[in-house]
C-alpha cells in the first residue's frame, strides 16, 4: 500500500510534467537583453529538479518503489534505448570536448549544455516511468492542446 509521502510525490511528478509543458512554451520575458531560450531551460530545469527530487523521496520512502527496475522502463517504453543511447553519447562528447565547461554548462546566450540535455533525459524517463493511467494522458494531452492555443 502507498503511504501518503509517496501519494504526494506522485502528485508533484505529474504537477510537475503538467507545469513544464504549460509554462515553458508561454514564458516570455520582455524585460531579458537574451534571446527567449536560456530563460526557458532555466524555468524547465527547476521544475526538472523538483521532479527528480520527489521521484528520489518516493524511491526513498515507498515499499513499491523499491522494486523499480530501470529494465521495466526501458521494455514499456520504445524510445528509451535510443535516448538512453544519446544521453550516453552526450556524456562522453561532453567529456572529450575541446572546451568542457561549455560543453556542460552551454554558452552563455542559448544554454544548451550537457546540464540541459540531461534535464530533457529526466523529464522523458520520469514521465515514461510515472504516466500510466488513461487520465494521466488525457490532462496532459489537454494541457498541450490549451497551451497551444495562446501560442
Amino acid at each position: 500500500m502507498e503511504n501518503r509521502l509517496s501519494l504526494f510525490c506522485d502528485r508533484v511528478i505529474e504537477a510537475g510534467w503538467l507545469a513544464s509543458a504549460v509554462t515553458v512554451p508561454l514564458f516570455f520575458n520582455i524585460f531579458s537583453s537574451r534571446v527567449f531560450e536560456p530563460d526557458k531551460l532555466t524555468l524547465l530545469r527547476s521544475i526538472v529538479l523538483i521532479m527528480a527530487a520527489a521521484w528520489l523521496i518516493r524511491f526513498l520512502v515507498s515499499p513499491q518503489a523499491r522494486h523499480f527496475s530501470f529494465s521495466g522502463v526501458l521494455r514499456s517504453s520504445p524510445l528509451a534505448i535510443p535516448v538512453l543511447l544519446f544521453a550516453a553519447v552526450y556524456l562522453v562528447a561532453s567529456a572529450v570536448s575541446v572546451a568542457p565547461r561549455i560543453s556542460v554548462w552551454g554558452s552563455y546566450v542559448r544554454l544548451q549544455g550537457l546540464i540541459t540535455n540531461l534535464s530533457y533525459f529526466t523529464l522523458f524517463f520520469l514521465v515514461a516511468e510515472r504516466l500510466r493511467s488513461r487520465q494521466q494522458v488525457n490532462r496532459l494531452v489537454g494541457v498541450i492542446i490549451a497551451t497551444s492555443v495562446p501560442i
